[in-house]
């Protein structure tokens, strides 16, 4: 599962799509995630967006490095993200790509 979603329709933001990709584990190494984050791009770039965003759990290396190689960057870092049942925090990495 992936898509975009504009940030917001005021004339300051409107620019900017968040994008959200979910690969279920058995389906991991396949290239699919690859591929669907090229058709996130493209359609972003379709829709007249100039920036993607996207949040990554920190100690999700396989994706922040699939991220990275198609060109986002990290830009910041939450790290009280996420708080689990546990009472522990885990930590996301906010990365952005300009289209």
């Amino acid at each position: 599962m992936a898509g975009i979603e504009s940030i917001g329709r005021r004339e300051k933001i409107r620019h900017r799509a968040n994008l959200g990709i979910s690969i279920d584990k058995a389906y991991w190494g396949l290239g699919l995630g690859k591929a669907m984050m090229l058709a996130c791009i493209e359609c972003a770039k379709s829709a007249g967006y100039k920036q993607i965003e996207l949040d990554a759990f920190e100690q999700n290396e396989r994706a922040i490095g699939l991220y990275k190689s198609l060109g986002f960057e990290q830009f910041g870092r939450n790290p009280k993200a996420i708080c689990t049942r546990d009472g522990k925090y885990q930590a996301m990495v906010l990365m952005r790509r300009e289209v």
